[in-house]
């Protein structure tokens, strides 16, 4: 019987402990998920000394600047530009990006910016940390780069387990810079589904090329550096380094071997640029951007979009989706009152790569459409990735700023404001072929569907997946 009993007992504690457990992983797990949540539920607002230091009338000039531009709109030419403009650094290249993978284009990017190491140009790469730890923890082409002297790799704001919500503010900024010549910025990260022709999926994005004809002290590309440099400098911003093993040697010598071949393939990248051929002039450009902390930020990215756009009569916002805020509703109604004209032209929720962003537009395309903006849901042959706005005539904003409350309070994000009205009748032609691979609600409550406006169908387990979600995405959607 004592036996009994001890086997009685031993079970009953064993029981107990595991309770215990699984109480202290729920308070854990309770925790984890508040703590993520609460902190960045607060929005802030723009400080006073923000709103009298930014005045439109700044970003437009009446005669032409010293730089001049261009927009990449294909996947294969933006892999093409890269390739062109590391070829062309002799001293420096600065390059910052969100998500980067090895995949096929992304080991093209490596192996030239492996071999303008070799030949002596200082590179310094910038990644968001979350992502790279994701895409790059168990790469050694990644890390055949981070064992090169001419290399410096840092990562912004590292995850930490026990301050979750600072996991949430993320580097979004996509540029790349050549010396003191040209630099990109846009929406692309650096991998296939928006680099190259390697995989049949893609994104369609765009970023512009601005090449610099003489150094000003007060151009775009003073402003991209010396925000480069800011952001560089900040103590979130972790280096990262490996020594050279072996398994890393052989991934240096295939990225080597690679470049030899992407030289054969892609010789058209390799021939000296005619920069005045493929650039237009600009009176002026302006580069826009949020605090580069990672902090809850005040808007100020947003605000000043919206004060541009305050200034003009016909608007057309394209952006991949709209998850806005009670003030970005509020600034959307405010533009549309009058005789303002407010085009977006987003992703249809049948359509879109990002789920939660579709899902929160099948919650509120009520809301949105009542801002008086018509609202264009795009349906072609692939996503819609892009960012851009444009001004009436000549004012076109082009960068990696999405219509949500993620890159209007979290993110770093950079935009292009370009005073150029070659540059605007290009993008809207390009925005005009968008709406016409688009449906729009009418005022009767029918949709209204374009001529190149492609049927998708969600198969049985999206839909389930989206009706999940959108339950979900109310509790989270601050941080989408």
């Amino acid at each position: 019987m004592k036996k009994e009993k001890n086997i009685k007992h031993t079970t009953s504690k064993g029981k107990t402990g595991i309770k215990i457990t699984c109480a202290v992983l729920a308070v854990i797990l309770l925790w984890l998920v508040l703590a993520s949540i609460l902190p960045l539920l607060h929005h802030k607002e723009v400080s006073q000394d923000y709103q009298a230091s930014f005045n439109p009338a700044d970003c437009y000039s009446d005669t032409p600047g010293t730089d001049r531009v261009a927009c990449i709109d294909d996947n294969q030419d933006a892999l093409l530009y890269r390739l062109m403009l590391i070829e062309t650094a002799k001293e420096e290249i600065l390059f910052s990006t969100f998500d980067m993978m090895d995949d096929e284009s992304g080991k093209d990017i490596m192996a030239a910016l492996l071999q303008a190491a070799e030949r002596g140009v200082q590179i310094k790469l910038l990644v968001d940390h979350a992502t790279s730890i994701v895409h790059l923890s168990k790469s050694n082409y990644f890390k055949a780069l981070a064992s090169h002297p001419n290399i410096q790799i840092k990562r912004y704001n590292p995850v930490q387990l026990f301050l979750p919500w600072k996991a949430l503010l993320r580097l979004h900024d996509k540029t790349f810079v050549i010396d003191h010549t040209a630099y990109l910025l846009g929406g692309r990260n650096t991998y296939d589904l928006f680099l190259g022709n390697y995989s049949d999926t893609k994104n369609m994005d765009r970023e512009l090329l601005v090449y610099q004809t003489e150094q000003n002290e007060h151009s775009s590309m003073n402003q991209l550096r010396n925000y480069f440099d800011e952001i560089w400098s900040l103590d979130c911003c972790k280096p990262y380094s490996c020594k050279e093993n072996d398994e890393i040697k052989k991934a240096k010598e295939s990225l080597l071997a690679r470049y030899k071949q992407i030289k054969i393939d892609y010789a058209e990248a390799f021939e000296t640029p005619n920069w005045e051929a493929i650039t237009m002039p600009a009176n002026k450009i302006t580069l826009l951007s949020n605090p580069p902390k990672p902090i809850n930020k005040e808007p100020e990215l947003w605000y000043s979009m919206v004060e541009l756009m305050s200034q003009g009569e016909q608007i057309v916002c394209i952006t991949p989706y709209i998850i806005c805020s009670k003030r970005m509703y509020q600034d959307l109604t405010d533009l549309c009152a009058g005789e303002r004209e407010i085009k977006i032209i987003t992703n249809a929720a049948e359509s879109g790569a990002n789920p939660f962003g579709c899902c929160d537009y099948l919650n509120q395309k009520q809301k949105i459409w009542k801002t008086g903006a018509n609202v264009y849901e795009y349906a072609g042959q692939h996503s819609l990735h892009t960012k851009t706005i444009l001004i009436d005539q000549r004012m076109s904003i082009v960068g990696s700023f999405n219509m949500d409350m993620r890159s209007a309070y979290l993110d770093t994000e950079l935009m292009l404001a370009v005073d150029c009205e070659a540059l605007n009748k290009q993008l809207r032609e390009s925005a005009e072929e968008n709406i016409q691979a688009s449906r729009v609600m009418q005022k009767d409550g029918q949709y209204e569907y374009g001529p190149l406006f492609q049927e998708h169908t969600l198969s049985t387990s999206a839909k389930i997946k989206y009706t999940l979600l959108r339950i979900i995405s109310p509790l989270i959607r601050h941080l989408l």
